[in-house]
């Protein structure tokens, strides 16, 4: 890959569009809010226990694209709704028949919140506006109105964990996947910050090579997502990246990957790195993703 190409994948995006794009979602989300309270008095997802922020590559500046998709939590500490949703997904699993399953109440779970808070927020949006219920939330497909791509996602917390984990509701298959957010947020600024910036660096190239596989149709992007190559990068050796070079750092990224055992990769925090439910890992995609990347580079 030329050096004036790797440079400019390498380069930093500016925020301002996103920035203002999130301040225009946060006053959707937080009205839908309103409106979703006063339609259901006898749900609780209430302001005191409830948190609305950013996440994914637009806080941690590996982005991409300057408009793209933004990803956003609605977090609740509220034990009502965690215990509603564990003993719902019990259920799910004892019941033995469809019938069985049909009956089930989910009564205060997220599987009937998130279907009424996504009919609130559809009066926000116009007709060139299509919402719609994936795995991971509700995704918002608003970019003819405003240029940008919406993931909610939804989880619960206890306030008492000083690791703040989210238990991430997802929808369709209707259980919950523990996600440590700060501490992969943590490890990814120490990595960063121990080589000297380029670790985004890579991320931001590595992330331009992704979009280019998905342009050639060689994988599909659930396949192959963002978290995944933050998560692949991570575990490329600090020494390896020790250089202002990015030509250099980027020629030294690929060989290594094409020639170390990725049976030894792990997670942010040490552990087996398909444990990292966000991004999707399996020792297959990484062998693919690294067969692709060599293809693109060279």
């Amino acid at each position: 890959m030329e050096k004036n190409l790797l440079e400019q994948f390498a380069e930093k995006k500016s925020k301002d569009k996103v920035q203002e794009f999130y301040e225009t979602t946060l006053s959707i989300l937080t009205s839908a809010l309103d409106d979703f309270k006063n339609d259901n008095k006898n749900l609780t997802l209430d302001y005191d226990d409830t948190r609305i922020f950013p996440m994914g590559d637009y806080t941690n500046d590996t982005f991409i694209d300057q408009t793209g998709e933004l990803e956003i939590v609605i977090a609740t500490s509220n034990p009502q709704v965690a215990i509603a949703n564990s003993t719902y997904i019990k259920n799910l699993k004892e019941a033995k028949t469809k019938k069985e399953k049909n009956l089930i109440s989910n009564a205060g779970t997220f599987d009937e919140i998130i279907l009424k808070y996504a009919h609130c927020l559809s009066e926000y949006f116009d007709e060139t506006t299509v919402i719609l219920l994936v795995n991971q939330g509700i995704k918002i497909l608003c970019l003819q109105e405003y240029g940008f791509k919406i993931l909610i996602r939804f989880a619960t917390y206890d306030e008492q964990d000083k690791n703040v984990v989210l238990n991430l509701w997802d929808p369709l298959f209707k259980n919950t996947k523990k996600v440590n957010l700060f501490l992969y947020n943590e490890k990814m600024e120490e990595k960063d910050k121990a080589t000297g910036g380029n670790y985004k660096k890579l991320v931001r190239v590595f992330k331009n090579i992704r979009k280019n596989i998905l342009m050639n149709k060689w994988a599909m992007s659930s396949e192959l997502n963002k978290y995944f190559i933050e998560l692949i990068i991570f575990n490329i050796p600090n020494s390896i990246m020790q250089d202002k070079d990015i030509e250099l750092v980027f020629n030294k990224a690929i060989n290594y990957l094409d020639n170390c055992n990725i049976l030894e990769f792990k997670s942010f925090d040490g552990s087996n790195i398909e444990s990292f439910d966000l991004a999707k890992i399996t020792y297959t995609k990484m062998k693919n993703f690294i067969s692709y990347a060599n293809k693109i580079s060279f």
